[in-house]
């Protein structure tokens, strides 16, 4: 294992998180991501419950469950607000945040941090039991290593620089274990060698095959490969990104979608059906038993007609699907708005209603080919065509004759939209946002100075939320806010 360093997190953050919170809607049930008031660190079931604490959060409203995958699209132009509207999201879609209209995925992702931190250390301590074998612990420390390891990138991914724009930019603090204190920013690149350490750890650690169940929503040495692919991609490390996307695609026990398995859940497909799917590495459960679970603050109503509708799908999108694309009827209108559409990938679970339960893909063996088709076109040894074409054959598409890097760009679109991609694909690649079907009367496009400073570029990191900077006296706001 690698060392450890001690660094403190700040008081906002409470020490020691063992306590997840119950709606009253659900307390005939005990839920399936929650912790009891029973938990404790001194004993292998406590730790088991801690770990399973630890996912909880990840299908709260300011993560995965709304609010980072929906301003992704937002930002980036696929999306726009819709015809309905609560209100929600005007800022974001604007390109008008502040410190004190920010997104606050800072708390519920340094919650999960502290919880993962507290089982690690507690393992990494010596911690030992009769009757409980090594590999039991480890499993429960690779599967906090991911957690962790997720929390800390898609952070350092919405407050900060892309790593292609300078490692020595401000990042988001380390935090490896859970006590009061006030620390300050590391930079971008101390983030990511961190977040490339825990992922090179969980993978020695985890099984192949997790022992929570198989509908995907745990952590494995798949989904451990698969995001580290990921994460050097970003890191614009081509060739181990490859080897980690081919790993997966050679080995994993994934198969792509066929364009059958790609519709809705009534449709005999996997959009809404709460099933891992045979693409699925890794995908957040929205369980309306979760005890973060957003109610409706759910992706799933807030992207739906059916619910508060605010977020629609821009014809920039639209416009990027062939005909024969099965992926194009994964949107829908409706009667008293027939010119707007809402994405189908998040229906509600199997036609519930009100469409509050969800699943969220994190991880899919098609980005895996999409990341090496975009190593190859960046020079890694290799036949892109066949990964792009991969795709499009299992879409309803025929193979294309060539493939270039913006065709790879446009693929990611159409086929990771609305899963939380886009502002970082244009981010990280340092492209400008170019919008066409836009409804505001300032920042249609937002230009993307490549080499820039942080402070040229400050709209592409979003500003650390108000709170933490007055608590923190060693917080730094990013600049231009």
């Amino acid at each position: 294992m690698k060392t450890i360093k001690t660094i403190r997190i700040f008081s906002i953050v409470i020490p020691f998180i063992l306590f997840a919170s119950c709606n009253k809607d659900f307390l005939e049930e005990f839920p399936r991501l929650s912790q009891s008031n029973e938990l404790t660190l001194s004993t292998y079931d406590g730790l088991n419950s801690a770990t399973t604490g630890a996912y909880s959060l990840l299908c709260g409203s300011t993560w995965y469950g709304e609010d980072f995958i929906v301003v992704a699209d937002l930002k980036g132009g696929n999306a726009k607000i819709g015809p309905i509207s609560s209100g929600r999201y005007f800022n974001e879609y604007f390109w008008i945040n502040s410190a004190a209209t920010t997104l606050n995925l800072w708390t519920n992702a340094y919650s999960t941090i502290a919880r993962a931190n507290n089982v690690i250390n507690t393992i990494e301590n010596g911690f030992t039991q009769t009757g409980v074998e090594q590999e039991d612990l480890d499993q429960l420390l690779g599967e906090n290593l991911f957690l962790r390891a997720l929390a800390h990138w898609d952070l350092v991914r919405l407050y900060a620089q892309p790593y292609s724009a300078g490692t020595e930019n401000l990042g988001v603090p380390v935090v490896l274990v859970t006590e009061n204190g006030y620390p300050a920013r590391n930079t971008v690149g101390e983030v990511y060698t961190q977040v490339v350490s825990d992922l090179e750890d969980a993978i020695d650690l985890l099984a192949d095959e997790s022992p929570r169940g198989t509908d995907g929503a745990w952590a494995t040495s798949w989904s451990a490969k698969a995001l580290l692919a990921k994460v050097y991609l970003y890191m614009e490390n081509f060739t181990v990104a490859a080897q980690y996307a081919t790993d997966v695609i050679d080995n994993g026990p994934f198969a792509m979608f066929t364009a059958a398995d790609y519709t809705v859940w009534n449709n005999g497909g996997y959009w809404g059906s709460g099933d891992a799917g045979a693409e699925i590495i890794f995908q957040v459960d929205g369980s309306e038993g979760n005890s973060a679970h957003g109610y409706w603050d759910a992706i799933s109503y807030i992207v739906s007609p059916d619910g508060y509708g605010d977020v629609a799908t821009s014809n920039d999108l639209i416009n990027l699907y062939e005909p024969a694309d099965v992926r194009a009827l994964l949107f829908r209108n409706t009667v008293d708005y027939p010119g707007a559409f809402w994405t189908l990938k998040y229906p509600g679970r199997l036609g519930k209603v009100p469409p509050r339960e969800f699943n969220v893909p994190v991880l899919r063996l098609s980005e895996m080919y999409l990341i090496r088709a975009e190593a190859v076109l960046n020079g890694v040894s290799g036949n892109a065509l066949a990964d792009y074409n991969t795709i499009r054959t299992n879409r309803g598409l025929a193979a294309a004759a060539g493939v270039t890097l913006q065709d790879i760009y446009d693929e990611r679109r159409r086929e990771l939209c609305f899963e939380g991609n886009q502002l970082f694909d244009l981010a990280r690649t340092q492209r400008s946002l170019d919008r066409t079907d836009y409804d505001g009367a300032s920042n249609e496009d937002i230009p993307f100075i490549q080499g820039g400073t942080a402070l040229e570029n400050y709209l592409w990191a979003m500003p650390i939320p108000l709170g933490e900077v007055d608590a923190n006296d060693n917080m730094e706001q990013n600049p231009g806010y």
